[in-house]
């Protein structure tokens, strides 16, 4: 099997891309050039969260491994100048990939998990699958309606942020879609009494500080949710919920570090506590 995606793969095209930096363009196919047009577009847009160039930041802080640290102001400064992904060249002729700055490294973790259970539901409904549920752990994608349950509603667990994993906040009931979560519960650190977490801002260099705990993204394309549950994460809660719910086709459930639980319109029916 092809390697194309494995961040920690020499032999994958995205390693390839990435130790290519500041030297020359990288071929690559089809599949991984869309995903990184599509994520150097979100990451574009003023003031987002998501940023695929943001790789060298993601490995100082080394957050989810044993090594996890709090780095030096410098080293965060020095990381920030390579972490613009208006540096992300892209020949859509070619087909290549350059990173302009020589350390850049793209880090596709907040978008390749929903385009790979995408590609897999595409792979089922072309196999005539008529149910199903595919999950990858924080990403779940339903095929059909439930063939057992009342209404052929799945139920997904909402993950309570202050609560070990399977303990869970709400239900969502829901068919044929996507349901994304995403938290600062999931991988963190702490250090001097002070908790570090996995999401970060590129701007400042450290992680997202705001009163946001868990968001959970409801869509047709989990790609759709990956994307918007770290697009607009950098928000204060009401208005990460003001800017979602004016989002055609996505609806949320959005959980605050004191424990409140806001929910967009279109989702109200089908949330219970």
């Amino acid at each position: 099997m092809k390697k194309v995606f494995f961040a920690n793969n020499s032999d994958s095209l995205l390693m390839q891309v990435n130790a290519k930096a500041g030297i020359s363009p990288v071929q690559v196919d089809p599949d991984i050039f869309q995903l990184i047009a599509t994520g150097k577009d979100y990451s574009l847009q003023s003031g987002a969260t998501l940023n695929i160039a943001i790789g060298p930041l993601v490995k100082l802080w080394r957050v989810g491994f044993e090594d996890a640290h709090l780095p030096s102001v410098a080293d965060i400064q020095n990381r920030l100048a390579i972490t613009n992904p208006a540096d992300i060249i892209l020949d859509n002729k070619r087909q290549t990939d350059y990173l302009a700055k020589q350390g850049m490294e793209i880090d596709l973790g907040a978008l390749a998990k929903g385009y790979f259970a995408d590609l897999i539901k595409d792979y089922f409904l072309e196999q005539d699958v008529q149910s199903g549920m595919i999950n990858l752990g924080g990403n779940v994608l339903l095929v059909g309606a439930h063939p057992e349950n009342p209404g052929g509603f799945w139920r997904v667990g909402v993950q309570d942020p202050d609560q070990s994993r399977n303990h869970l906040r709400g239900i969502i009931q829901f068919q044929d879609g996507s349901v994304v979560t995403s938290g600062i519960y999931e991988r963190h650190f702490e250090y001097q009494g002070q908790t570090y977490h996995h999401i970060f801002d590129s701007k400042t260099g450290y992680p997202v500080a705001n009163d946001l705990a868990g968001l959970t993204i409801v869509s047709k394309s989990s790609l759709v949710g990956e994307i918007y549950t770290t697009l607009y994460f950098h928000l204060a809660s009401q208005d990460l919920l003001a800017k979602l719910s004016a989002i055609a086709g996505v609806e949320a459930v959005v959980i605050t570090k004191s424990g409140q639980v806001l929910l967009t319109e279109g989702i109200k029916l089908f949330y219970t506590p």
